[in-house]
């Protein structure tokens, strides 16, 4: 007997399904850990493209691996969607910040039509929107349980980025680490997979504080022990030294303020908001000695201008207003009609600001459902948390917050806006037995009291 490829096909789609929705589905591999996996693999910079190179070829080796990537995994999403849902999905699959951020993905969606390069703003939008598609089909198929074991790979995927760096150090330390003119001479980066000096920063500050929050409260969150925890903390505050990076030193105050003020240690946060008046104060002295630390080798003028930023933003503001209300295209309109005005600015890869970008990229209607989408989110993590539930989702959300200011985060495709997501769609609406009022259990609590 002979088969035709669309027999295989067919036959390879049929196994998937039985995969997914027979017996094996009870652990739903194929609909949390597969797709999750595949999502973070198209998050891997094997290679730097400036904006000249993307303009002539977007579908490269690299772009077509990417492609591939989310293609598979958003198919898993969607069986996973048109599969029966398991019993532990209590309500709907989405969340009101999700509902947001769908709402901004149209956004994005629309602008494709006015875009420079509507191919590469097209991929962006898919970039954004799978990810939607993929977490609603994990819950859909093993419910809430979904979101701990997101969150130990995003956990476990940190931890090896940055051991990549790490030894990249170790192994290529003419490639991986850049002398400059600071008290700490160098700055490390990662070159395979890249991994930019402010990326690691950023995952050492996620890691530190991620840490802290399974540590202080381990009855509502993934068990952590006390040596390996401590560990994982100091590697974040080394890996956030060597990379230098500013932001990381802001974020990493604000989340252990939070922190204090989240476990109602009034006294200590008191007298570390004391200490900060102090030093602000009478600390000169203290603050100089900082300063050359904090200037990482640049002058107090470069500093003002947040290394260029200032630049790159007063140029943004005229292209949207070009487009104000949904913008020229995300991450299109800033790279080839706003950074290309720059000298040397093709090989800028974004604007470094995620409000900024959402602007120009998606306008005032985006910028507005991104916003409502993150502060929706912001809240109800802090609530839980004050609640006595879980640390992490606020700890993580004050240090992509203070990112967004400096930096791209949640409103492009991509590990840091998967966490986001992620973080959401843990933030039910409603949670059937619980009091009126508090919206969230704790995934290994809700976990527990299904089994």
């Amino acid at each position: 007997t002979r088969y035709s490829d669309d027999d295989a096909g067919s036959y390879a789609a049929a196994l998937t399904y039985y995969w997914m929705t027979g017996e094996h589905a009870r652990f739903g591999h194929m609909s949390v850990e597969v797709p999750i996996f595949l999502l973070l693999m198209t998050t891997l910079a094997f290679r730097a493209r400036d904006a000249e190179t993307l303009a002539k070829n977007p579908l490269d080796a690299q772009g077509i691996f990417r492609l591939a990537c989310f293609g598979v995994a958003l198919g898993l999403a969607l069986i996973a969607l048109l599969s029966p849902g398991h019993k532990a999905a209590l309500d709907r699959i989405t969340t009101r910040p999700l509902r947001f951020y769908y709402a901004y993905a149209l956004v994005v969606l629309a602008g494709v039509t006015v875009s420079v390069f509507p191919l590469l703003t097209a991929f962006r939008w898919f970039e954004v929107v799978v990810p939607l598609f993929v977490l609603a089909g994990a819950y859909r198929s093993v419910g809430y349980e979904a979101i701990a074991r997101i969150e130990r790979m995003l956990y476990g995927y940190i931890v090896l980025l940055l051991g990549s760096v790490w030894l990249g150090v170790l192994l290529f330390p003419s490639l991986t680490v850049d002398r400059i003119n600071s008290p700490i001479p160098y700055r490390i980066q990662g070159i395979y997979p890249g991994i930019s000096s402010d990326s690691t920063g950023a995952l050492g500050t996620l890691l530190i504080l991620w840490t802290l929050g399974r540590m202080l409260r381990p009855r509502a969150e993934q068990p952590t022990g006390r040596a390996f925890g401590w560990a994982m903390v100091g590697f974040g505050f080394v890996s956030l030294v060597g990379a230098q990076y500013r932001t990381g030193y802001v974020a990493l105050a604000v989340g252990l303020a939070l922190l204090l003020v989240l476990l109602k240690k009034k006294g200590w946060a008191t007298l570390a908001v004391a200490v900060a008046l102090g030093f602000a104060s009478f600390g000169g002295g203290f603050i100089a000695d900082a300063q050359p630390y904090l200037l990482r080798g640049a002058t107090t003028e470069q500093a003002s201008r947040l290394s260029g930023r200032t630049t790159y933003w007063s140029l943004a503001i005229p292209e949207w207003r070009e487009s104000p209300i949904v913008g020229g295209g995300l991450q299109t309109a800033t790279r080839f009609e706003v950074l290309t005005q720059l000298e040397g600015g093709k090989q800028v890869q974004n604007i470094h600001s995620t409000w900024i970008e959402a602007l120009v990229g998606t306008g005032v209607l985006g910028v507005a459902f991104l916003a409502a989408s993150l502060f929706t989110t912001l809240r109800r993590a802090m609530v839980q948390a004050l609640r006595g539930g879980r640390l992490v989702p606020a700890l993580l959300l004050a240090v992509l917050t203070v990112r967004t200011l400096t930096g791209g985060s949640i409103e492009q495709g991509g590990d840091t806006s998967l966490l986001f997501l992620t973080l959401a769609m843990g933030l039910r609406d409603f949670i059937p037995g619980t009091r009126p009022g508090a919206e969230q259990v704790p995934p290994l609590a809700l976990t527990r009291r299904a089994g």
